[in-house]
């Protein structure tokens, strides 16, 4: 099957490269994607830190003074990119996205120069099983509103990274184990704290950015490590949760965090773990579970990604999570629900 996603997604890039096959046929996979609405111009870097003999892949979006063009997927070869977007729709049960997303590019530049100085910084933690990119949507708007965002890949877990030129596939998570999630949950906040102490040191953007406002952010397991992080480590100011729960199953209660966190939720349901918390929370009504990703852009099912239209849902969540970070009103769109 992954041979079989790969190389239909090769045929893709050959195709984009001739200039055939995209005439008269869908909309083209770099428009897939909204723009950001923000200022600034992106820029985009990707490295891999190193913790103890982990590889922790990050990429990191900031605002610049250049223009450019760049892959959906950050990878060193087009091979590659084919490999880490067949593993990521397989695993997502979404494989005819693949190709969509080897060919999809953004309006970013790699590796432009940082406009400003003291930036704010939204440390981003993906949901379990789902690459750090996937979301690069919702990343690339907060870097065009002047924030420096850093998008952690927590290997093991993840489809597919890209460690060095070698592309290490991860483990199917078994999300039943209550031991098991334990010890994710742990590992990602150990990540994300390590990314914390490594922040001066990051391209392009270390030594601008200011400590005293650090947000953290993420979607389904990613917005627990959020709130989890927030509760561990002083640095975290806020946490905002896409499509999480406070405390998972078996694992443990919700943890005690004395700093402002948010939840937006798909219209379905609020986890019953928020129950009790200071959270604020909103609902996006016929939203999925996957909503805040760019998955509906890839023809997500509604079964993933709810029923409400996609470019309506990407608006939403980018103006409520800017709105939140920016301490504005939050959007008024009948779509959305506040339960304070």
């Amino acid at each position: 099957m992954i041979a079989r996603l790969i190389s239909a997604a090769l045929a893709s890039l050959a195709l984009l490269s001739t200039g055939i096959g995209w005439m008269a046929g869908p909309a083209r996979a770099d428009s897939l994607i909204p723009a950001p609405t923000g200022p600034h111009l992106v820029g985009r870097v990707d490295t891999v830190l190193d913790r103890d003999g982990r590889p922790i892949p990050v990429s990191i979006w900031y605002p610049t003074t250049a223009t450019g063009t760049a892959p959906y997927i950050p990878a060193s070869t087009a091979v590659v990119r084919a490999q880490l977007a067949a593993e990521a729709a397989l695993w997502l049960r979404t494989p005819a996205a693949a190709p969509a997303m080897t060919t999809a590019t953004l309006p970013v530049a790699e590796g432009g120069p940082l406009a400003g100085d003291r930036l704010p910084v939204v440390l981003w933690s993906p949901g379990m099983g789902t690459p750090r990119w996937l979301v690069s949507g919702l990343l690339m708007d907060l870097a065009s509103r002047g924030y420096v965002v850093v998008a952690i890949d927590h290997t093991g877990e993840s489809p597919a990274v890209e460690i060095r030129g070698q592309v290490r596939t991860g483990i199917p998570p078994t999300s039943g184990d209550p031991a098991y999630m334990r010890a994710q949950l742990d590992t990602r906040v150990a990540d994300a704290r390590h990314v914390l102490d490594q922040l001066d040191t990051l391209p392009v953007v270390g030594g601008h950015l200011d400590h005293g406002r650090i947000a953290m952010a993420g979607h389904s397991y990613g917005g627990q490590t959020a709130v989890s992080a927030a509760s561990a480590d002083g640095r975290v100011r806020t946490a905002i949760v896409l499509d999480g729960s406070a405390a998972w199953d078996g694992v443990g209660p919700a943890p005690d965090v004395d700093r402002p966190v948010l939840l937006l939720a798909n219209g379905m349901m609020v986890h019953a773990s928020w129950l009790g918390t200071d959270a604020v929370i909103g609902t996006l009504e016929s939203a999925g579970h996957y909503t805040p990703t760019d998955l509906p852009m890839f023809g997500g099912t509604p079964e993933f990604c709810g029923t409400i239209d996609a470019a309506l849902g990407s608006r939403l969540t980018r103006e409520v999570v800017a709105a939140w970070l920016e301490g504005a009103p939050m959007p008024e769109d009948s779509a959305l629900r506040w339960r304070r």
